[in-house]
């Protein structure tokens, strides 16, 4: 299922539902707004989430959250708060400079989202 038209909305993430990556690519490079390591969720998972979230639509950019175990090329055991994914690092370079004001310790990653 093509990106764009899929929604991570996880029973672990509680009331927290976003919309899909703008791209339709599930393979590519993602931009890295919020990494949480997720032993529990506990309360401040979610808040931890939710700001995060928050931040890149502050900067008007379109998050997607998901376990890092569903991306090939991440590391598992965390909650991730991504945008993307783009066709070149290039692309991706451009969302991290509009994302930097709003999460300044986002980052590039390359990878591929598996899905459910």
């Amino acid at each position: 299922m093509p990106a764009a038209a899929r929604f991570a909305a996880a029973a672990s993430f509680g009331s927290l539902v976003w919309a899909g990556p703008a791209s339709a690519l599930d393979d590519g490079f993602w931009v890295v707004a919020g990494s949480f390591r997720n032993p529990d969720y506990a309360d401040t998972q979610y808040a931890a989430i939710k700001q995060a979230s928050a931040a890149v639509k502050r900067c008007g950019l379109e998050p997607f959250g998901d376990f890092s175990g569903k991306f090939a090329g991440f590391a598992e055991g965390f909650d991730v708060v991504v945008v993307g994914a783009y066709q070149t690092d290039a692309e991706a370079q451009i969302a991290l400079a509009k994302l930097k004001p709003c999460v300044p310790q986002a980052f590039i990653k390359r990878g591929c989202y598996l899905g459910e």
